[in-house]
């Protein structure tokens, strides 16, 4: 079975994406690594050393690091200090790395399956797009949902996301379907 370890900003973001991957790859086993760094300590060494010590208890086939970008992928320093980030810890631990860039935020993604999410929370937002266009994904489904009994929040994520159609979230999110391009070949080849 290949394992796969996931490195994100908060434990709701690493959830999330474990409950929409597994919709598509269930064979896969996925693990939270580093569970208690969060936000701003991803770039401190407390990350690094959270790392070493969940790889000395298990092997992972490919370590998933997650970060939100907090602007548009014009935004072009931006990436370039993230990615510099992602390559620094790939390799620091054996290059089995992937990096899910999230253009904005993560729910940049639950917008690419709003239906879903109008159904779940009794709304009727309309999306037409590319998501990653969307400036704070985050605080429009806070604002769709002001009035709702249902209100978006991030502590939510992890039940959004799994609810969402992972082919759905593919066909409308540009970035997102680049990641599961790349995320297949590493798993396939484990």
């Amino acid at each position: 079975m290949v394992r796969v370890g996931l490195v994100g900003e908060s434990p709701y973001d690493t959830l999330a994406i474990k409950n929409l991957l597994s919709k598509k790859y269930s064979d896969l086993s996925f693990k939270v690594l580093a569970e208690g760094v969060t936000g701003c300590q991803l770039d401190s060494p407390k990350l690094s050393r959270a790392i070493s010590v969940a790889l000395r208890n298990e092997p992972f086939d490919v370590i998933l690091y997650m970060r939100d970008l907090d602007g548009f992928r014009t935004q072009t320093s931006k990436i370039e200090e993230l990615n510099n980030w992602y390559n620094k810890l790939n390799e620091e631990f054996g290059g089995n790395g992937l990096f899910l860039l999230n253009i904005w935020e993560l729910e940049a993604l639950i917008l690419a399956d709003i239906d879903t999410f109008n159904k779940n929370h009794k709304t009727s937002h309309q999306f037409k797009g590319d998501p990653s266009m969307q400036s704070r994904p985050k605080e429009t489904l806070q604002r769709i949902t002001k009035d709702s009994r249902k209100k978006y929040t991030v502590s939510r994520s992890p039940e959004i996301f799994n609810q969402l159609d992972i082919n759905t979230v593919e066909r409308n999110c540009v970035y997102f379907r680049q990641f599961l391009k790349q995320f297949s070949k590493a798993v396939s080849v484990n």
